[in-house]
């Protein structure tokens, strides 16, 4: 059976993700500091026949990144073929020179240099088992900008950047590299970062206005892409940043 890791499992699009790959791979879920979670999420997956494990992971140390994917690829009777990494701070919604540098430093350190050490350790255990895919989550936000949504937007699109470098790298060693863009998801970040004020809920309610769907996301319409993006089907797709918005960044 094959398998598949996700940084980010316990977390609300990270749940949608682990939900629906259970149905086809062995998972290693990881998660932060939330093990409770992570432990029910397994738990449930696994009363109906599935297969999944969780462990914790903390992406700004490389070590740790190296050592979870190690446990995820530990098992000899299974194969690693991706990974997905949908781990993500919480972050402030509000103008951009409101932000003070300890939130900018502080979300740099755990999504672009979380995000740098996933995907570099990533694509090399892929390549040397003999390829695989990697999805990463990114924001719509890296396809058309919103006002207050920057500490979203700004981290996202630096990741972009490694996303499109290791897509161009990896693939002689046969790992496809590939990015999803959500919108406004019912999930997640949606019922935190985006709830705390009226600045923040402002960017709820910009954001749909300017959609043509107006209204939520599901979280299965995601992790259905991401699902396919791990398959065979998308076999040539590679270095792809797609959004999933409703047609906001259109």
């Amino acid at each position: 059976m094959n398998s598949i890791a996700i940084f980010g499992g316990s977390g609300g699009l990270g749940i949608a993700v682990a939900e629906i790959l259970a149905e086809d791979y062995k998972l290693l879920i990881g998660y932060n500091t939330n093990e409770a979670k992570a432990s029910e999420l397994c738990e449930r997956l696994n009363l109906k026949g599935f297969n999944t494990s969780a462990a914790p992971v903390d992406v700004r140390e490389t070590q740790s990144v190296e050592n979870f994917l190690a446990l995820a690829d530990s098992d000899t009777e299974t194969n690693l073929v991706g990974v997905v990494n949908a781990v993500g701070p919480s972050i402030p919604l509000k103008p951009l020179t409101d932000v003070s540098a300890d939130e900018f430093q502080s979300i740099m350190s755990v999504d672009v240099f979380g995000a740098f050490n996933v995907l570099k350790e990533s694509a090399r255990r892929l390549g040397v088992s003999g390829g695989g895919a990697i999805v990463q989550f990114l924001t719509t936000a890296v396809l058309r900008t919103l006002e207050n949504d920057g500490m979203s937007g700004i981290p996202k699109t630096a990741i972009m950047g490694i996303v499109r470098q290791l897509a161009r790298e990896a693939a002689t060693s046969n790992v496809r590299v590939n990015a999803v863009a959500p919108g406004v998801i019912d999930a997640g970040i949606v019922h935190s970062s985006f709830t705390v004020d009226a600045t923040a809920k402002s960017v709820i309610d910009m954001c749909l206005d300017r959609t043509p769907m107006p209204r939520l996301g599901q979280p299965i319409e995601v992790a259905s892409l991401v699902r396919f993006l791990l398959s065979e089907d998308a076999g040539y797709v590679n270095g792809q940043i797609i959004g999933v918005d409703g047609g906001y960044s259109a």
